[in-house]
């Protein structure tokens, strides 16, 4: 385990978080400093990470996620960085591909390839001002 935490520093990534709803996160691999955010009561399905997700968002200097190209949940966790102008890179699995988003454009021209149905399904895991400030 300190080999991966090493690894982050040789890189200049001092400061990696693992944010978590749970009681522990699912997956620590390099022992970093983890984050707990709890879910709202009674919240089900995508919402039990909503806030989790939020809390990420705002905190992070940058992103980087693994996208299957179909996740909507990834998608808005892309765009909650976007918004802040904030660079994310992402592997799109589905396309076997490397992005990186700096602003909400980039944000839709990742989804131009992923289809109508996945920007719907991400909109509906938005908070109201998200959805209003989204373009056209």
């Amino acid at each position: 385990m300190p080999r991966r935490r090493a690894c982050s520093r040789a890189y200049g990534y001092e400061h990696v978080g693992v944010f978590h709803t749970g009681k522990e996160p699912r997956n620590n691999l390099g022992d970093w400093a983890a984050y707990h955010v709890p879910s709202p009561e009674g919240a089900r399905g995508y919402w039990v990470h909503a806030a989790k997700d939020r809390e990420m968002a705002r905190r992070a200097d940058f992103g980087m996620m693994v996208w299957d190209g179909a996740s909507p949940g990834t998608a808005v966790n892309v765009l909650r960085l976007a918004f802040a102008n904030k660079p994310c890179v992402i592997y799109d699995l589905a396309r076997g591909s490397m992005a990186t988003t700096y602003n909400v454009e980039d944000w839709c021209a990742m989804l131009r390839h992923a289809g109508p149905d996945i920007r719907h399904q991400a909109e509906a895991r938005m908070m109201p001002d998200e959805r209003l400030a989204l373009p056209g």
